[in-house]
């Protein structure tokens, strides 16, 4: 082709589609662009998509098989170097040459533009490859003929392609006519000139180059040579380092070549010197002093260069970019294993270049909130404003200390290029588990790279997994997000709004979020998310502060900006639908938001809404929640709190769970030691509180015995022998002085309501009528003559076997005392016991069930005896099917409450029996007709006397007969 071309007008013009037409197997996506040279467009085929160059032909008589036969050549010879992309398939009809390659989205031009910029050490592995990629071409004896960065090909893991050898283009051209050198080089019309000096000589006169191109016998012929693509590549990589400027256009180029122009000024903006030095010599203008790609690769190794370029990087990156071609999930899976050890190589070669005296560890720094873990342990005696600062010093050093284990982590720039690989593959991933180690992945990288990398490169694909279907993916995506963002300690200037215009924004979606556990993942990261978010507010007003030029931004404008978004965030979170959201801030984040908030805001925005938990009885662990987390919020809001903070903490003491009154005497406690509580309401508290000093839970001793104490240490001692004395005096064995110390005084307890005693009281049903005859008996006790036995009046059947069963508990007079004393925290639970009773008897289903009591109509029973009837054994009549029931039988059957006749009534068996019975016969004969139908069925072994013996037997004896005989009756009722 070359010179040969003539400019001959086409007759016609088509799009490149008109040629595609013909070619079945190829289907036109969209048109790349054309020139007067080719027409390029991006096709579908079966291999997926692919670039074709269409060449219309206007002259048969042009030798186009030579250069197709060049090509195939070509592509033969290139078929083992990895990093170059020749063309794969050429075919030439009638009409127009078709050459097809694969297409790649990205050129070395496009990327130089696209954010994020490319890295120091990423230009550098470009560099290198494109020298690895002409090292392979040289070697096999093919030369490129146009690099250019448009033929510089660069995938999205920054692996480089050198494609579109240009053997069918002219080698020589002609310096005073740049008609050639535009139809066939300046096919992007930037004027940027890449050509080597010695591909341009001198023509006859211009008077000849009256016709577009020159015939060829005018120009000189020749093959191409490594080193004309050496200084092609060498003006591309300085418009590489030169961010997009290129080092010559035409008309410099030849300046350049008669020694009229420099390339200095472009090379001298590299900061390099040694990558400086190697493109000065790749753009010498004596192709002798020029050296190929394999002697530059060789001088530059350990030095431009890093060893790991050569030992690991390349082999390593060639597995993920020949074939066979790994799916995104199976990238991802390989990375998962081999990270650790990628890092290993990476720290090795940084040892080995710097020599460091000391090596660092990185590890995962730890978000946990400690403080409100250890509330407890921050007791201080003096005031509340110590406790505060107490928590702010614990904030700043644990961020100290993790800025310093930052700091001290050793930023390997290497692994950048592995960032780009491990992104690259995150939007192809179909997988929940791939996506997860992805986040593994990224979370390893982020220890041990450089902060733009984080916020530029991996916080844009973990907010992508944000978004994820996924929710397991969507939470590990938020803790990813913070724990990545707590390791940035420097914020580039063009990132100090990140959080209040991508952060916050990109995360408020979050609340609203159908899985509980994405919800409740970002109520545990939201105070760190917010502290953080300060961090980096605090930061950049400092960098400002240097900076004299240009308006500044209010830092208590922008500190009231972040302040509205965390808490349109946390008002949500607390108002959230589900417990277990609410519990998860509470834990998590509670201390750390008060901390951001400031004393007004945890009064407004937290307290406000986290009293309205209590109100849900359901949810004991909420609860319970509230009372590890109330400290630390009061101790923002101040004393003042203390009229909130005191019907709260009584309702905890009345609360029906002994773990959630366990916690709400330990915030006593610590509330006491704080100063928070008025002397009014402490007392009050105390005397509410002492009857648990013989609750049968040792966790609600031990701390009621702390609650005193602490009472003890923070009143002077008048208050303490006047009121706190006399308030556990009943409670104590022996006098007692040193109150204040919680060993002599849990020593000195009487012992305990037993728990057996204490459950049974609870769950009485008729609780009043048990506690009007607690108080008549003590009243009869006091009225009893000393060394006399006390009258008691009587009381009802139930009652007696209560009292019977309770005393063979070990529950004396001492006990029944004890448990007036609670009388009114007994009664509270009671009743909440009986609502919990009532609403699950609501809820439970009735599926498969029938109310024979809703039939207006009678209802017939029939009965089915499965044994031989004993009726002549017994002595007893047949039975009778009377629909009726006799006034005897009612009464017999009110006389007593029917579960405490079966357990302790032993006389009244057979007679409870016959209740049964005629309540489903609906007779009232005797006894003797109803034995049958009885809780107790009797085989044909049994006798009227094993009925009456039967009553010897043991509770839990009675309980087996029954159930064992019980089986042996089918009782059908049918409407």
């Amino acid at each position: 082709m070359g010179n040969q071309l003539v400019g001959i007008a086409p007759s016609q013009i088509f799009p490149v589609e008109h040629y595609l037409t013909d070619h079945n197997d190829l289907q036109f996506d969209i048109n790349l662009g054309s020139t007067r040279f080719f027409k390029v467009a991006r096709a579908r085929s079966q291999e997926g998509l692919i670039v074709v160059k269409v060449f219309a032909i206007h002259d048969p008589t042009l030798p186009l098989s030579t250069y197709k036969d060049k090509l195939e050549d070509i592509r033969s010879k290139l078929a083992s170097a990895v990093n170059c992309l020749p063309f794969q398939r050429t075919i030439l009809t009638e009409k127009a040459g078709f050459i097809m390659r694969e297409f790649v989205k990205c050129s070395l031009y496009d990327r130089i533009s696209t954010r994020p910029f490319l890295s120091s050490i990423e230009k550098k592995w470009i560099t290198f490859q494109v020298l690895y990629a002409l090292h392979q071409a040289h070697k096999f004896g093919v030369c490129h003929g146009d690099i250019k960065l448009e033929n510089i090909m660069i995938t999205s893991w920054n692996w480089v392609l050198l494609t579109d050898f240009a053997s069918f283009k002219p080698t020589y051209l002609p310096e005073d006519n740049p008609a050639d050198f535009s139809y066939f080089f300046d096919t992007s019309r930037r004027r940027t000139c890449y050509i080597a000096p010695e591909r341009f000589v001198k023509t006859l006169s211009s008077e000849l180059s009256n016709t577009m191109l020159l015939p060829e016998q005018e120009v000189k012929t020749g093959d191409l040579n490594p080193m004309m693509d050496i200084f092609s590549a060498g003006c591309a990589l300085t418009e590489l380092f030169n961010e997009g400027h290129p080092p010559f256009d035409f008309s410099q180029l030849l300046a350049y070549r008669n020694g009229e122009y420099s390339a200095s000024k472009h090379l001298d903006k590299i900061e390099d010197s040694e990558m400086r030095a190697l493109l000065a010599s790749m753009l010498e203008r004596n192709p002798a002093n020029r050296k190929s790609a394999e002697i530059y690769l060789a001088q530059e190794r350990g030095k431009i260069f890093p060893e790991y370029f050569y030992s690991f990087l390349q082999s390593y990156m060639l597995i993920f970019s020949a074939a066979p071609i790994l799916s995104p999930d199976e990238k991802i899976n390989r990375l998962r294993k081999d990270i650790a050890n990628i890092i290993n190589i990476l720290k090795t070669e940084s040892k080995e270049k710097s020599n460091p005296s000391e090596s660092s560890a990185s590890g995962c720094l730890k978000l946990d909130d400690k403080n409100s873990a250890s509330v407890k342990e921050l007791v201080n005696r003096e005031n509340i404003a110590k406790f505060v600062q107490s928590i702010e010093e614990k904030e700043k050093i644990d961020e100290e200390k993790a800025m310093k284990d930052v700091k001290t982590s050793e930023h390997l720039e290497g692994l950048i290029i592995i960032t780009q690989l491990v992104t690259s593959c995150i939007r192809g991933l179909h997988h929940s588990q791939s996506k997860l180690q992805s986040l593994d992945i990224l979370l390893e990288l982020a220890e041990n790279t450089t902060d733009e990398t984080i916020l530029d490169r991996i916080l844009p694909y973990i907010f992508h997994l944000v978004h994820d279907p996924a929710p397991r993916v969507r939470v590990s995506a938020l803790h990813t997000l913070t724990k990545c963002l707590y390791l940035v300690k420097s914020i580039p200037p063009t990132d100090v709004n990140i959080f209040p215009e991508y952060i916050l924004p990109g995360l408020s979606h979050v609340t609203l979020d159908d899985a509980v556990i994405v919800r409740a993942a970002y109520a545990e990261n939201i105070a760190h998310l917010a502290h953080i978010a300060l961090r980096y507010l605090k930061n950049s007003h400092l960098t400002n502060s240097s900076n004299k030029e240009g308006l500044k931004p209010s830092y208590e404008s922008e500190l009231q900006t972040l302040h509205e978004m965390v808490q349109q965030s946390v008002a949500m979170l607390v108002t959230d639908s589900q417990n277990l959201v609410k519990q998860t801030l509470m834990e998590n984040s509670l201390t750390k938001l008060c901390v951001f908030f400031g004393k007004q805001k945890a009064n407004d925005v937290i307290l406000s809404h986290i009293i309205t938990f209590l109100n849900d009885k359901d949810d004991k662990q909420l609860r319970g929640s509230f009372f590890d987390c109330i400290v630390g919020v009061a101790a923002y809001v101040g004393w003042h709190s203390s009229s909130i903070l005191m019907p709260l903490l009584q309702q905890g003491l009345t609360d029906p769970e002994e773990f959630v009154t366990t916690k709400a005497i330990n915030a006593m406690a610590t509330l006491t030691e704080l100063g928070l509580l008025h002397k009014s309401a402490l007392y009050q508290l105390l005397s509410e509180s002492v009857v648990f000093l013989v609750h049968p839970n040792l966790w609600i001793r031990h701390a009621i015995v702390g609650f005193i104490s602490a009472s003890a240490r923070t009143l002077n001692l008048v208050d303490v022998q006047c009121k706190v004395q006399t308030m556990i005096q009943p409670y104590l064995r022996h006098p007692l002085i040193q109150i204040e110390k919680e060993v002599l005084l849990l020593e000195a307890l009487v012992a305990p309501i037993p728990r057996i005693v204490y459950d049974s009281v609870i769950k009485y049903n008729d609780i009043d009528e048990l506690f009007r005859v607690f108080e008549q008996r003590q009243k009869a006790r006091v009225k009893a003559i000393s060394g006399i036995i006390p009258q008691y009046s009587d009381m009802s059947t139930t009652l007696k076997n209560l009292f019977r069963r309770l005393s063979s508990e070990a529950m004396t007079e001492m006990e029944e005392d004890q448990l007036l004393m609670m009388k009114p925290h007994l009664l509270k639970i009671n009743k909440h016991r009986q609502s919990i009773e009532a609403k699950q008897g609501m809820n439970k289903s009735s599926v498969g069930k029938l109310e024979l009591n809703l039939i207006k109509d009678k209802v017939r029973h029939h009965m089915v005896v499965l044994y031989p009837d004993t009726k002549s054994d017994l002595g007893m009549n047949a039975f009778k099917k009377i629909d009726r029931r006799t006034p005897d039988s009612i009464v017999t059957h009110a006389t007593m409450n029917q579960e405490w006749r079966t357990m302790f009534a032993a006389q009244d068996s057979v007679q409870h029996t016959i209740v049964k019975m005629s309540d489903m016969t609906g007779g009232g004969s005797s006894p003797s007709n109803s034995v049958h139908g009885g809780d107790i069925h009797l085989s044909p072994q049994h006798s009227l006397t094993d009925v009456n013996s039967m009553n010897d037997h043991s509770l839990h004896e009675r309980s087996y007969i029954q159930f064992y005989i019980l089986g042996a009756r089918l009782l059908i009722k049918i409407t």
